[in-house]
């Protein structure tokens, strides 16, 4: 078995070494590759219980991670959007998908066409003219719309180039630009550069996005 491991505001070279201390009885080994970390033997799910009483909910699987987000923000009673354009919906399927997620989740919006983030979400002509609808500009007025409709307490935002057609020069197929923020804090905004084809790249985006959330909850 093999399974990928999801440590929250841990470094990933300290997360392993710590780990390793406590997993040496067991029938696995801790390693990193594409900076993932992995968790891989006969007894995966008895070491990670092990992980889980040094990291407590610190550590999850990363096919977990969904519902380890809804069962954080019920316990917090906090509520979350989810604003998409290139995850096309992907990101609201992580939060619907989960039964009982309207105590988290009242709802999002696919805004793929630049109308629907002018005139739903409130962001600017003059941004998108000048910046285009994958940016880190962009995608910081996708928040701040997302935040105001839904008067949620946290939102995440997601804009790219997911193939095959497209790509430019300075925004290749997979560039993806993935927003998070907490209401009242200041928006953290990532750019990646995602490898596959369009359904992996959308995946991924949608993976990357829920592990920024999880970063700040």
């Amino acid at each position: 078995m093999k399974k990928e491991l999801i440590f929250l505001g841990i470094e990933n070279d300290s997360a392993i070494l710590l780990s390793r201390s406590h997993i040496e009885c067991f029938d696995v080994k801790i390693h990193s590759q594409e900076e993932k970390i992995f968790l891989e033997g006969s007894e995966v799910p008895q070491a990670f219980e092990a992980i889980r009483l040094v990291f407590g909910n610190k550590v999850i699987f990363s096919d977990e991670l969904n519902q380890s987000i809804v069962s954080i923000l019920r316990a917090n009673k906090k509520k979350i959007t989810t604003i998409e354009s290139c995850t096309g919906g992907l990101l609201a399927y992580q939060f619907t998908s989960i039964a009982g997620a309207s105590d988290v989740y009242d709802g999002g919006i696919i805004s793929y066409a630049n109308d629907i983030k002018n005139q739903l979400l409130g962001v600017k002509e003059e941004s998108l003219k000048k910046y285009g609808a994958v940016s880190e500009v962009v995608v910081n007025e996708m928040l701040g719309g997302g935040l105001k409709m839904f008067k949620a307490d946290y939102a995440l935002a997601t804009s790219g180039v997911a193939g095959p057609t497209g790509g430019s020069v300075a925004k290749p197929i997979g560039t993806v630009f993935i927003g998070v923020q907490k209401y009242g804090e200041a928006p953290i905004i990532e750019r990646y550069l995602l490898q596959g084809d369009r359904k992996h790249i959308q995946k991924n985006s949608t993976q990357k996005a829920l592990e920024m959330l999880a970063k700040i909850l």
